[in-house]
């Protein structure tokens, strides 16, 4: 019986650069794929390995001044290109998604009262608050405590505006009038500093209760879709304008606090646990089965065989593949 012929080198890369669909690229496609979609989802996502990679990955470009400018550049770029974009978000959207956008924020969605106080009750945001209540009741008591002659309201009412004028006249009947309303501007602006922090809490308060309210979940979704169309209605000029204080201060923030965060003891622990967490239901379930479940696999199967086979192709097109080859067949 004869010894099978040995095949070269060149013999073999010839095979494996062949792009016919039964070609044994083709077939080893096939056979990575299907094995892929076999093995169980905590052999592909390693909870432990993905903390350590996000950490060094993490450091990596927080340790490079150039990665750290490319980042910049790509943002000011970006920024660019946004505040030359005069239409608005929702404009590229296709309508079924607007569609879909608009009835997903309608749907009954009461929140807990304690849940929107967390977010709202803020010092600053009571300190928002507070600064525009008490301006607008100090301008009110201003024009009420102003002399009778010079509002405006008063002066609407026939007898009593000529009376007003004829007090304001240099008079001592008019000095007694200039002096209580000057006392009773001094009492407003005492009193509505004391009086604004009061009205915060009333107001937060209720903002809390109609957000909670079962009764008022109409309003609470016709509430939602205008920030929703408010929201699509920004141009790319708007969201430009966001990053005009400086970039390079907005990234250097963000360098800082990723630097501090990579170098902590727990850092591998509060990124693994999360994810082990979430994985936990299927950690030992197939790929593929955990796809089927979800309606996806024959799609993913499909387009992952693509995307593999081109990736072989370009592999074993290479001359580095050829010169491997060839040593591995010395």
């Amino acid at each position: 019986m004869l010894a099978p012929a040995m095949i070269t080198a060149d013999e073999l890369l010839t095979r494996l650069r062949d792009a016919s669909d039964d070609a044994p690229t083709a077939r080893l496609t096939a056979v990575l794929v299907d094995d892929v979609l076999a093995r169980p989802v905590r052999e592909l996502v390693e909870p432990s390995a993905v903390a350590a990679a996000a950490r060094d990955v993490i450091r990596a470009w927080t340790a490079s001044d150039d990665g750290v400018a490319k980042v910049v550049a790509d943002i000011e770029r970006a920024r660019t290109l946004l505040g030359m974009h005069a239409g608005t978000l929702g404009e590229p959207l296709p309508a079924p998604l607007r569609e879909g956008l608009r009835e997903l924020v309608q749907l009954p969605l009461v929140a807990r009262r304690e849940a929107v106080l967390k977010l709202l009750d803020r010092p600053s945001f009571r300190q928002v608050l507070r600064g525009q209540l008490v301006g607008t009741l100090v301008d009110f008591g201003r024009k009420a405590a102003s002399p009778v002659s010079d509002n405006a309201l008063a002066r609407g009412l026939g007898g009593l505006g000529k009376l007003a004028g004829q007090i304001a006249r240099p008079s001592p009947l008019g000095a007694i009038a200039s002096a209580v309303s000057g006392e009773v501007e001094r009492q407003i602006e005492k009193r509505a500093s004391d009086f604004a922090d009061t009205a915060v809490a009333g107001i937060l308060a209720g903002i809390a209760d109609q957000a909670s309210d079962p009764a008022k979940a109409a309003q609470q979704a016709a509430m939602r879709l205008e920030l929703l169309e408010g929201l699509l209605a920004l141009t790319g000029t708007d969201l430009s304008a966001l990053a005009e204080s400086g970039v390079g201060a907005q990234v250097a923030v963000v360098r800082k606090a990723l630097t501090g965060w990579s170098t902590e003891p727990s850092f591998l622990e509060t990124v693994e646990k999360p994810l082990a967490l979430v994985m936990a239901l299927e950690a030992e379930r197939p790929l593929g089965e955990l796809l089927a479940a979800l309606g996806m696999r024959d799609a993913v199967g499909a387009h992952a065989r693509v995307y593999v086979r081109k990736a072989l192709a370009h592999l074993v097109a290479t001359d580095a593949f050829g010169a491997w080859l060839r040593e591995a067949m010395a």
